[in-house]
């Protein structure tokens, strides 16, 4: 048994085809096809696992651009790792600016992902548990 026949290798675009990815194994889609996808649920539930998943499979054996935007990254990069637990009060505003911010900064690097050229995904891993974020 070859190590191919359990660890299949990538999916690999015939270079001066203008081939897709999506194209060659069967989509309906133009080299500027776009998909955003967004995690919604409770915390610790597995969306960030779910997102890591999806993003590994789609970059792999489909060869296509992926990129997960993780708020809770841009919040503990913006305002560190070891925050009261008062930062996590929707009733605190202070505290909600600052999150939202988080979600913002995630949101318009998301939007310069997917304005580049050629086939994208982008994942967008968050709570977004209140419905006006999520509309």
């Amino acid at each position: 048994m070859s190590s191919n026949d359990y660890n299949p290798t990538p999916h690999v675009i015939p270079e001066g085809q203008n081939a897709t990815p999506l194209e060659v194994v069967g989509g309906d889609v133009t080299s500027t096809e776009k998909l955003i996808i967004v995690m919604t649920g409770l915390p610790a539930t597995g969306k960030t696992h779910i997102a890591n998943r999806i993003s590994r499979y789609l970059n792999f054996f489909l060869d296509l651009d992926t990129k997960i935007f993780n708020v809770g990254d841009y919040r503990r990069r913006l305002f560190g790792s070891n925050l009261p637990a008062e930062f996590f009060d929707h009733t605190n505003k202070e505290y909600m600016a600052k999150r939202e911010e988080a979600c913002d900064m995630a949101l318009k690097e998301l939007i310069e992902f997917m304005s580049k050229d050629g086939v994208r995904v982008g994942l967008l891993d968050s709570t977004n548990a209140q419905k006006q974020r999520r509309d």
